[in-house]
């Protein structure tokens, strides 16, 4: 039988034996309920005088009706929760949502090979700044291994897994961020991965320097005159449409949309120029017709057409480009956007000696400075530029 020696100073503290020396304990009555013993610690790590403050302390708390083995029991789940790791929480939440062996197989080599270093971590311990830069970092990666692999700044491969590694571990995070311990949330700042969703983040992270390089704009070149070509009418998805519009874009850096929009009314044959309005800086935007643009622009010319490139449904309307661009990427063997050919036109400009300000004249960019203002965008200036860059492209 157990021998407990009780304290001389101290009412309710005690001293019993174990095999493993000596503990201090108190006993003493809940208020409204049954007496309890409650383990301070041992011996030799709670002197007499330290264990006697603490007995203080415990009798105060039986005395309110607060049981002190509960509150312990509490803060051990709590202190177990807040070691809850990322770990735990995909194997838990992979439980829940009862994927397809296919998707969890992919989840799970997913977070193998982009949070690796992170899975032992609390769930909690993460933070947005750490995932802003984990992003960045897959990106990257990815992006060094494409290069090293010589695959195209075109046609990347597996940049999309940035998105999908943190569209999954958003969603783990997503399915913990209301659970309580205690009275704190298990994540009190909230889901870290929330910080990737904010345009302003997103538009940072994006690389912004696509182009297509000299291999890509031959293969596009040889495909846009293979649509038009009666011997092969009706081989392709690209329609004569897509191949002039893509046409337009390449060969003037106009946005997509000043090229959607462009009537008839905006062509002037006599003088061989076409002007864009509603552009995204307000200003009206006139460039000249190369010889190229303008038997382009001249085949295209038809009856009671409004637009330029008009829907193929409603004359009075203009053509969507929605599926333009993924026919064209199918049918040339890489993916590139309308952006990606206005970014090509200011580059291949670069790479003929021409300056920002002569560049930015083509683009309609909006003027920086007070000098840049009074640089004269004349007609014949931006037709030799036009006319250099068609040189350069193919």
């Amino acid at each position: 039988m157990t021998e407990w020696i009780k304290d001389n100073i101290q009412s309710g503290l005690f001293k019993r034996e174990r095999k493993d020396g000596h503990v201090w304990a108190v006993k003493g009555r809940i208020k409204g309920g049954t007496v309890i013993t409650v383990t301070i610690g041992k011996e030799e790590y709670f002197p007499i005088s330290k264990a006697r403050k603490v007995t203080k302390l415990i009798l105060s708390q039986l005395a309110q009706g607060i049981n002190p083995n509960q509150v312990k029991k509490h803060q051990q789940r709590i202190n177990q929760m807040r070691k809850f790791s990322l770990q735990q929480a995909l194997d838990e939440y992979s439980n829940i949502v009862q994927w397809k062996d296919s998707t969890r197989d992919d989840v799970y080599k997913v977070m193998n090979r982009r949070f690796s270093d992170w899975l032992r971590r609390p769930l909690a311990s993460i933070s947005k700044q750490e995932c802003l830069s984990r992003f960045q970092d897959i990106k990257l990666a990815i992006k060094r291994n494409n290069r090293q692999k010589n695959r195209s700044s075109s046609n990347p491969i597996g940049e999309g897994e940035s998105q999908k590694a943190f569209r999954y571990l958003g969603a783990i995070f997503n399915s913990f961020v209301h659970d309580d311990i205690g009275d704190e949330k298990l994540l009190p700042k909230g889901n870290p991965c929330s910080a990737l969703k904010t345009k302003k983040v997103r538009k940072a992270l994006k690389p912004r320097d696509r182009y297509l390089n000299k291999l890509q704009r031959s293969q596009l070149h040889n495909h846009l005159a293979s649509v038009h070509s009666d011997e092969l009418e009706g081989t392709f998805r690209t329609t004569k449409d897509d191949a002039d519009l893509i046409w337009l874009l390449i060969h003037t850096g106009l946005r997509l949309e000043e090229a959607l929009m462009l009537k008839w009314d905006d062509v002037d044959f006599a003088n061989e120029t076409f002007t864009a309005f509603d552009t995204k800086n307000n200003r009206d935007h006139t460039l000249p017709m190369t010889e190229n643009t303008k038997i382009m622009l001249t085949r295209r010319i038809a009856e009671n057409n409004i637009f330029v490139f008009p829907s193929p449904i409603h004359s009075d309307r203009p053509m969507t480009a929605s599926k333009t661009f993924r026919r064209v990427s199918d049918e040339t063997g890489f993916i590139f956007t309308a952006h990606d050919l206005r970014r090509t036109v200011a580059t291949v400009a670069a790479e003929r000696g021409y300056d920002i300000s002569s560049i930015g004249a083509v683009l309609n960019h909006s003027r920086q400075g007070v000098t840049e203002g009074y640089i004269q965008r004349t007609l014949p200036r931006l037709k030799q530029i036009l006319m250099d860059i068609e040189e350069e492209l193919f």
